[in-house]
């Protein structure tokens, strides 16, 4: 860090530059440092274009109007360079503009080697709340100013593992509409930072009640009109829905103790977001899915047979949560990833309905779900969860769900690490053998194949053909060949 600054601060000579904000929070706290917060008090633009050459690497803009910019740097002990002009005339003027006490410090970075010497603290609380680990605002007009900043109370409670002042809390409540004034895209990445740690469940529910998440989600408020007519929770969908949120923390936080075969692969599997948006991670991911899986059920609710039923929640449950992560600008792997979840959240359930799951049956689940087989899995599970204090399901039921859960998770991650199976036929081999142009087709029979060869049923090409040949009748009818 000392060399990464010096470097700075060699190219800063001819700016008056401050570390605010985060950063000088983190320093002060001893925490990991992920970015790096600077203000400078002119030419903010002409600076990061200095700094960002110096580095070799991407500037961006974030925000145009304020002079806000990000230097994305590359292999290097930070994520990002945050450069922004003065909110105010002076570095106190600044600090007085800036969201929560805990944020209002400064000093000059060129006495970055005993900073704490030269520290400024533009409000009087500010360490008073950062010793008693409390989020408290700057001013009252803070929410009003950018209502984003009611997130950011709760990310910042989430990732410092502090609390929300009364004043502060009640500020929200008073405050909650003004949130659809922000960016969807700034909500999102707040929100989705607030679910990656490991408490978030709490945190979801404090958004709740002071009336936050019902802005941010219409949904949420469908989901709390649910009757208890015909929801087995005593406050109904949305209470359902948040116990989901919790129990998938729950067995998110607690991976040895639910997986003990398969901790590794698990925390493997859980620890890789390479293929999703900065910051969003499959945890995160898998509690909005949680949130929202049966957001569908009260347009869906209807009684047959005595009893009430929810059919195709789960289809158009994928539709809402695509709506909703499209509106909130949402990366097309994160949104297509949630909504899979959504869809086949029964799938689990389904397939261990008749208490035998066949080695066939799970195959071609583990075929459909894929890589997201253990995030469903936990899915699957977390919503059983939520009906342990109440007598809708046996205990007996519950632990086979459980059982059941481990045991398909067994059998994956068996197929997964064992060595892969020799290949004995392909698409060119079928199509020539039975005179069949390229289609989906073609996918099918190589599927029943797979199947046959993973079931010891086949072991080489005449064998796999014989196979292909079997269903062959049924695919040309299915495709009108």
């Amino acid at each position: 860090m000392n060399k990464l600054i010096k470097k700075i601060n060699d190219l800063s000579k001819d700016f008056d530059v401050y570390a605010v904000g985060g950063f000088s929070r983190d320093l002060l706290l001893k925490r990991n440092l992920n970015d790096i917060d600077l203000v400078v008090s002119r030419n903010a633009l002409k600076y990061s274009k200095k700094i960002a050459d110096a580095f070799k690497s991407k500037l961006i803009t974030l925000n145009d109007a304020s002079k806000t910019y990000r230097i994305m740097l590359k292999d290097n002990i930070v994520a990002n360079i945050d450069i922004s002009l003065f909110n105010g005339k002076t570095i106190e003027h600044d600090l007085q503009n800036r969201d929560f006490t805990i944020n209002a410090i400064a000093f000059n970075l060129k006495h970055f080697e005993n900073f704490k010497k030269h520290i400024i603290f533009s409000d009087r609380n500010t360490l008073r709340d950062l010793k008693s680990k409390t989020v408290n605002t700057v001013s009252a007009e803070s929410f009003k100013t950018d209502p984003l900043r009611m997130l950011r109370a709760f990310r910042f409670t989430a990732e410092l593992n502090f609390k929300i002042s009364p004043k502060t809390f009640e500020q929200i409540t008073k405050n909650a509409k003004l949130i659809r004034q922000s960016a969807p895209e700034r909500i999102k990445n707040e929100f989705f930072r607030v679910l990656s740690v490991k408490n978030s469940a709490v945190l979801i529910k404090d958004m709740d009640s002071c009336g936050l998440l019902s802005e941010i989600f219409a949904e949420i408020k469908k989901m709390k009109k649910s009757r208890r007519k015909y929801y087995y929770h005593p406050r109904g969908l949305f209470q359902h829905s948040f116990e989901t949120v919790e129990s998938s923390e729950n067995i998110l936080n607690n991976l040895k103790k639910y997986f003990p075969e398969n901790y590794a692969n698990m925390q493997k599997h859980f620890d890789d977001n390479a293929t999703f948006s900065e910051r969003i991670t499959r945890e995160s991911l898998l509690k909005f899915a949680a949130l929202f899986h049966d957001s569908a059920k009260p347009e869906t609710a209807k009684f047959k047979n005595g009893k009430m039923r929810f059919l195709g929640h789960e289809e158009l449950g994928a539709e809402k949560v695509k709506g909703i992560m499209f509106s909130l600008k949402s990366g097309k792997n994160d949104i297509e990833t949630a909504a899979f979840l959504v869809s086949n959240h029964m799938r689990p359930s389904t397939l261990t309905r008749n208490n035998i799951v066949t080695k066939k049956a799970a195959l071609k689940f583990f075929r459909d779900i894929g890589e997201n087989t253990p995030d469903l899995l936990v899915l699957s599970m977390s919503d059983w969860h939520s009906y342990k204090n109440l007598k809708v399901f046996s205990s007996k039921e519950l632990k086979f769900q459980e059982k059941s859960v481990r045991e398909l998770l067994k059998y994956y991650y068996e197929l997964k690490n064992a060595e892969p199976l020799p290949k004995i036929i392909d698409g060119n081999i079928i199509m020539k053998k039975f005179n069949l142009k390229p289609g989906p087709w073609i996918g099918e029979l190589l599927n029943f194949a797979a199947e046959a060869q993973l079931e010891s049923k086949i072991s080489n090409t005449d064998e796999a053909l014989k196979i292909v040949f079997s269903k062959l009748t049924h695919i040309k009818k299915k495709y009108k060949l």
